[in-house]
């Protein structure tokens, strides 16, 4: 009977069987020959599959802590009868039952594993005693967890797997491309569902069918800046093939995207994921109407390369070779350039498509087609005047970032804020409370169906539905009411949202923008003492930018600020960030005597390929793309290397500057400030006449005059001219006479008196005082640096005394003068 049995298996099933299972069935036969048993049964299976070692099957048994032992025991204990034997538990059936299972899971093969699997299904009386510490469960779980067909598809299909018809329910259509649907997502299904109109790129559209239809080279690549529409286009693609308005070479072809990612994951094992790519390959050149698209191609180069395997595009290289099979593809620029283009065999195999940035007015009948996809997603209505206040800001804030991308951020972001703001809590509380009630009814009525108290189930499954009935009423009146008065998104929604996103003040995109460069003049006349032509220079460029006059494709103002130290020039580009922009935060700081060598010069803008610190970014570059809307301030101009001044042409120039790795980055919301030293001394001399000589009459004013013509002309003997010429403004600072100390002097202290009232503590400063520090502070070379010094020592530091030793009598302090020294009393 047994050698009947094992010599049909042998005849009808051999072709199928892998090694390692033949071997199994072998040492299953004898080991009933051993053991004395009249048949083969499930049991010697199993001991035979754990006894083969280096099978996926010996493996699963072992990890899961089977032992040989408990099997061994079990067979000769075991009297087996064929005749007493359930039917699942012959070898006939469990092996059937693999071929099934194996048939199922798109197997080419039939392995130890597909036996285990059988073996499980058998529910063997004997094997779930000897498995007395695994469960059957168990081991059907990590019998599961190995039933990847692409794992194992490296077995070469010699022969078609014999069909095994169970029943008519067990009929199952197998997909022609298995691979493909398990490593693909399909474009024309998805492009379906969404319903989105691709709106405009007629001609790039138009182009990439001309390519698909050519009879050699015909593979599309799309490149562009991330963010103009690449995969979207292949949406409109697969949208006009859905529809049919496509020439007879696209007639129902479908477009599938590889996902690169999940083709290599899991591939642990070597020629795994070459084979998986391969059928993959051979399913499209097999079915003639499928074309690959993949997104982000550039990552196919080295894609799933270990050591001994070829990556993924010398994989796919022979195949469009020959035109096996058609890829799209989409990268972008510097992608294309980094890994493609160095490529030559993979390159040419493509059809290059430069998908362009869309302007204005094109972004703006983008927005308007997808425009209901977004309404319906938020409720909310979008208005005309909201998409172009959209379009307007990004194009002017948001730097960095490509239309319509960037535009769709913002509308899609603000929709999704002013739906936040009108929250329907007491409607969702409601509902809440009635789906909590309906779960403890839920409960109840199970318990009542156990204790088979049938009246009372049906009597809370009545009130169940009364919760339904409830639930349904209050969504519709809420719903209705959102139709009634649905949400809208205006102009002003549109500035909050930009203002967020570009982390810049909103006053500075609302209406309200041009009061604030109105009191930006008088805040800076009030805390930069004795410049007031040249604040006014200052504000007449402030106000070209913010009217939109001034040219768009430069910074916002660009200016050179001379004269001598301690007059202002450095807290004018402070108070400009913290007033224009908002915070002092927005002041990028550069000392151009750390500049002084060539070397340190690509500091500004990162170190090139091969140096330290490439990769990491420049001073400058960084700091502006991390914060595009701020005034930079390049201290000391003279102390650089003449190479920074090629950096400045062009941020001057163009309003962009490249960094070392090839980024382009946004100086066009900036402003931009040097400082010189240069003709300081020619400042000091004059100072020190007008300080120290008895005639008073002497004309200052001419003679500064006289000075800052002086400092221009040595300013051009040290400075290219054609940095000048790029300028905005020179602008030459007063020298500070007694008068604007005194002032500045004044303010001082009042900001110090601020400060101690905070602690509750009034106090009182004689003016006489304030006439006492500007006049020690009063020396010619200092300007206005040691007002802050003085008023430290006299005022700052014997306040402070008091004030921890609680020497301060009634929350008051006086200061006065007294035999030539402060006194505070």
């Amino acid at each position: 009977m047994r050698n009947s049995t094992y010599s049909q298996l042998q005849k009808s099933a051999s072709e199928k069987l892998t090694n390692h299972a033949k071997k199994s069935l072998l040492e299953a036969d004898r080991l009933a020959k051993k053991f004395r048993h009249s048949d083969i049964g499930a049991l010697h299976l199993l001991y035979a599959i754990y006894l083969e070692g280096g099978s996926l099957g010996s493996n699963i048994l072992k990890d899961i802590g089977i032992k040989e032992k408990s099997l061994s025991s079990a067979l000769a204990k075991m009297n087996f009868n064929p005749k007493n034997a359930p039917s699942e538990n012959t070898i006939k059936n469990i092996v059937t039952r693999a071929y099934s299972i194996a048939k199922k899971f798109s197997y080419s093969y039939v392995g130890t594993e597909h036996l285990i699997y059988a073996i499980i299904q058998s529910q063997s009386k004997e094997i779930a005693r000897i498995i007395s510490d695994v469960s059957l469960e168990n081991l059907a779980k990590s019998v599961n967890s190995f039933f990847d067909p692409s794992q194992f598809s490296n077995i070469p299909q010699i022969f078609e797997v014999p069909e095994i018809i169970v029943g008519k329910k067990s009929q199952k259509k197998i997909s022609p491309t298995p691979f493909i649907d398990k490593f693909c997502r399909n474009i024309n299904k998805e492009a379906k569902e969404k319903g989105e109109i691709i709106i405009g790129r007629e001609k790039e559209i138009s182009r990439i069918i001309n390519i698909l239809g050519r009879k050699n080279k015909n593979n599309p690549l799309l490149m562009g800046e991330p963010g103009v529409g690449k995969t979207a286009l292949i949406s409109g693609l697969a949208q006009l093939v859905n529809s049919s308005s496509v020439p007879h070479c696209l007639y129902r072809k479908k477009i599938m995207g590889l996902d690169v990612a999940q083709l290599i994951a899991g591939t642990g094992f070597r020629g795994e994921f070459e084979n998986r790519l391969k059928e993959i390959i051979k399913e499209a050149a097999r079915s003639k109407n499928i074309i690959l698209f993949i997104d982000e191609i550039h990552t196919i180069v080295g894609a799933g390369n270990i050591p001994g395997g070829l990556d993924l595009a010398n994989i796919i290289k022979p195949a469009l070779a020959r035109g096996e099979v058609q890829i799209i593809g989409a990268t972008t620029f510097s992608e294309y350039k980094k890994y493609i283009e160095k490529d030559m065999a993979l390159e040419r195999r493509f059809q290059s498509i430069q998908i362009e940035e869309p302007n204005e007015q094109e972004t703006k009948k983008i927005l308007f087609g997808i425009r209901k996809n977004y309404e319906n997603f938020h409720d909310v209505v979008i208005s005309d005047k909201a998409i172009g206040s959209a379009i307007e800001l990004s194009v002017r804030y948001i730097q960095n970032r490509f239309l319509p991308d960037k535009v769709i951020d913002v509308i899609d972001e603000t929709a999704s804020h002013a739906r936040s703001k009108h929250r329907a809590s007491d409607f969702l509380r409601e509902i809440a409370t009635l789906e909590n009630e309906k779960l403890s009814l839920l409960e109840k009525k199970e318990k009542m169906v156990t204790e088979e108290d049938y009246a009372q189930a049906i009597f809370l499954r009545e009130k169940e539905k009364e919760i339904e009935t409830q639930i349904k009423t209050i969504q519709e009146k809420h719903f209705a009411k959102k139709k009634e008065n649905p949400i809208h998104i205006n102009s002003q929604d549109i500035m909050e949202t930009v203002s967020q996103m570009a982390k810049i003040p909103l006053e500075k995109i609302t209406q309200e923008k041009n009061k604030k460069i109105k009191n930006i003049q008088k805040i800076l006349e009030k805390q930069i003492i004795g410049q007031k032509e040249i604040i006014e220079k200052i504000n007449y460029v402030l106000l070209r930018s913010q009217s939109g006059i001034s040219d768009p494709d430069r910074p916002l103002g660009s200016f050179l600020f001379l004269g001598p130290t301690g007059v202002g020039k450095t807290l004018s580009a402070s108070l400009l960030a913290k007033e224009f922009f908002g915070n002092k935060q927005s002041l990028i700081r550069i000392d151009m005597s750390e500049l002084m060598e060539r070397h340190n010069v690509s500091s500004l803008i990162g170190s090139p390929a091969g140096y330290v610190g490439y990769g990491e970014g420049g001073r400058l570059t960084e700091k502006v793309r991390r914060n595009p809307h701020s005034v930079i301030l390049f201290d000391e101009i003279e102390k650089a290397h003449p190479d920074v001044f090629n950096i400045l042409l062009q941020i001057l120039e163009d309003g962009v500057l490249t960094d070392a790795e090839g980024t382009r980055v946004d100086f066009k919301n900036t402003i931009v400030i040097l400082t010189s030293n240069i003709g300081t001394a020619d400042f000091t001399n004059a100072s020190q006449i007008g300080f120290g000589s008895e005639n008073k009459a002497l004309d200052m004013h001419k003679k500064f005059n006289e000075i800052k013509s002086n400092t221009l002309v040595e300013l051009e003997k040290k400075i290219r001219p054609e940095l000048l010429n790029r300028l905005d403004h020179i602008i030459v600072f007063n020298a500070l006479g007694e008068k604007e100390i005194q002032k500045i002097t004044q303010n001082e202290t009042i900001k110090l008196v601020r400060r101690i009232e905070k602690q509750k503590i009034k106090v009182t400063v004689a003016k006489e005082v304030m006439l006492f520090i500007a006049g020690k502070s009063l020396v010619f070379n200092q300007g206005a640096r040691l007002v802050r010094k003085n008023i430290q020592e006299l005022l700052e530091n014997p306040i402070a005394e008091m004030i921890v030793y609680d020497k301060v009598i009634g929350n008051r302090i006086n200061v006065s003068i007294k035999d030539g020294k402060v006194k505070l009393a």
